[in-house]
């Protein structure tokens, strides 16, 4: 069981739409915004038609259209693999970024994980996304355990300012996007305490390079080198946007649960990958100075953990 900790901060909504009230005079955002397209650098909705939130969620940042242009080419990593509710990415949520993206007339939309059948059937939206779903396509062999072959998948040697990454095998669309969605659940994990859009990132390896992950440094599950490999994916393509599930999540016993449950119905769009993960770890009660993918990659310069120094929305539907 991993120690909880009380957060140095915490939001609170105000009635109706309104903005976020932030508590704690050493995590002052910049900028406090009530709803104004475009303007936000994170959004955060909070309601329980999850589709509407994060439609919402996106007009808070400029819109779908402000990240996908017509004929653009988009590619979207989806944490659904697991079965038990709380551990993967209510539908809503991804369905809402499919039917934006198709609204701005992408000209394809791949699922970097292929996503069984069965996952979209758990909706709570009352629409036909039949349609949407038929044009999406997947990496079909990016199931677990996920294997290296020469048509999907690609080797990088030595990404660029890697210290630990060497021939890490990556999906080979990735690289070609215009635009690369990432859309995590928070909730716990057992060995990086938090899951997030930076471990989400490890749904783009092969079984193998997540392994050597784990193991690479020598000992098993080292945090330290496993959270840098973490913030070293984003080195080979990192998000042009992240947004998460804050909906209904788990605080213990991740990644596949169950555990205990913590509903807080948010949905969180941004980014910058590093601030918009320091700010939904508070929600499964960490800081995110216990994340090492999150302070590494911080260190890195992939992001600013420092999220409160960004213009942040939050809005209640």
């Amino acid at each position: 069981m991993s120690k909880k900790i009380s957060r140095r901060s915490f939001l609170k909504s105000s009635a109706g739409i309104g903005a976020v009230t932030f508590l704690g005079a050493t995590l002052m955002p910049r900028s406090i915004l009530s709803f104004n397209p475009g303007k936000a650098d994170i959004s955060v909705v909070n309601g329980t038609n999850y589709y509407e939130s994060t439609i919402k969620a996106m007009d808070a940042l400029g819109s779908m259209t402000k990240f996908v242009k017509k004929g653009d080419s988009v590619g979207l990593l989806v944490n659904s693999a697991f079965d038990q509710k709380g551990a993967y990415v209510q539908p809503d949520i991804p369905l809402a970024v499919i039917r934006m993206c198709t609204e701005a007339e992408a000209g394809r939309i791949i699922c970097l994980q292929k996503i069984a059948d069965d996952y979209w059937n758990r909706k709570y939206i009352d629409l036909d996304f039949s349609v949407d779903l038929e044009m999406l396509e997947q990496v079909e062999t990016n199931v677990f355990p996920a294997e290296f072959n020469e048509e999907e998948w690609e080797l990088i040697k030595e990404p660029k300012g890697a210290e630990l990454l060497k021939d890490t095998e990556v999906i080979k669309a990735v690289l070609d996007l215009d635009v690369f969605i990432n859309i995590p659940i928070a909730k716990h994990h057992g060995t990086t305490l938090y899951t997030g859009a930076l471990k989400n990132m490890m749904g783009l390896c092969t079984r193998k390079s997540n392994v050597n992950m784990h193991l690479g440094s020598g000992e098993r599950n080292d945090p330290i080198y496993l959270g840098q490999s973490i913030a070293e994916i984003n080195l080979i393509r990192k998000p042009d946007l992240i947004v998460v599930d804050a909906t209904e999540f788990i605080t213990s016993n991740g990644p596949s649960g169950p555990g205990e449950m913590k509903k807080m119905d948010k949905v969180v769009a941004g980014t910058d990958i590093v601030a918009v993960d320091a700010l939904c770890c508070s929600y499964v009660n960490f800081s995110s100075d216990e994340i090492v993918s999150i302070s590494k990659a911080h260190d890195m310069g992939i992001g600013n953990k420092n999220y409160y120094q960004l213009n942040i929305s939050e809005i209640t539907l």
